[in-house]
């Protein structure tokens, strides 16, 4: 028996791709890598992505990317349903995996009181929730940081993933990125910088043109937020203006790093 040349290929991985509450930048950071777009769909089988394919199938995935995080009732079913769907699930971009600006106040028990203010009183289409990351409603196997995310760092997990090889952590803050491309310390010159609480990945781009990290790849898990809050304190910087800008990309997942402050 002979077998013809795509027979003999073993079948591409299924892969999703999809979006909840955020700005979509990062699956639109995807569509616009020319150069890897064309040798993703080559290599694996995108079932569902509606930013780039109008005619998503919803059946069983490989791997699941979600962007976003869950701020409606209706969210958060498709999320346990493509749960349920896929084998691995990754939670991609600063919302998904934190839960971003728009849970930049979650839990502090005034979200009915700010939907009221926004909204009053209407009927919504589906049940809104107080905005959190993925984590929060179902069990994640990967975190892809990043606000948007990289795009080195996006396909080297992907290439990882579909090739059944484990993808390696990365655990530095963006301080270490600073160092790496010799960029001087705005902290020495007493500047509002969150750049040792942040996870690095972005190459430390602002700092490199002198603004200051405002930690919009979230928190980085082995940060020392006392001595950091302490060290802005000293610069005249008061306590709640810290904790305001650090809520601000930190969303829900900071809240572990800053109760006890």
């Amino acid at each position: 028996m002979t077998f013809t040349y795509e027979q003999r290929q073993a079948p591409k991985p299924k892969v999703g791709i999809y979006g909840f509450t955020g700005c979509a930048g990062d699956q639109l950071l995807i569509i616009h890598t020319e150069k890897e777009i064309l040798n993703l769909f080559g290599s694996v089988d995108i079932k569902s992505f509606v930013m780039a394919s109008s005619n998503p199938v919803e059946g069983e995935l490989d791997v699941a990317f979600v962007e976003g995080s869950v701020s409606t009732e209706e969210e958060r079913e498709h999320l346990l349903e493509i749960r349920k769907r896929a084998k691995i699930l990754v939670a991609m971009g600063n919302c998904a995996v934190s839960g971003g600006p728009q849970a930049m106040y979650t839990g502090d028990g005034k979200f009915a009181s700010r939907l009221k203010k926004v909204y009053g009183d209407v009927q919504f289409i589906t049940e809104p929730l107080e905005a959190k990351p993925l984590d929060a409603f179902v069990d994640i196997d990967y975190y892809l940081p990043g606000c948007p995310i990289s795009a080195p760092q996006t396909f080297a997990l992907i290439s990882r993933l579909i090739h059944g090889a484990t993808p390696e952590p990365y655990p530095h803050p963006v301080c270490h990125e600073c160092k790496l491309n010799e960029t001087p310390c705005l902290l020495l010159e007493k500047k509002f910088c969150l750049g040792p609480l942040v996870a690095g990945g972005c190459g430390a781009v602002c700092p490199e043109h002198g603004l200051p990290c405002v930690g919009c790849w979230g928190p980085n898990e082995d940060a020392n937020f006392a001595s950091h809050v302490e060290l802005l304190e000293s610069f005249g910087i008061t306590k709640k203006d810290i904790m305001r800008r650090i809520h601000n990309f930190g969303g829900h997942k900071i809240l572990k790093h800053i109760e006890n402050l």
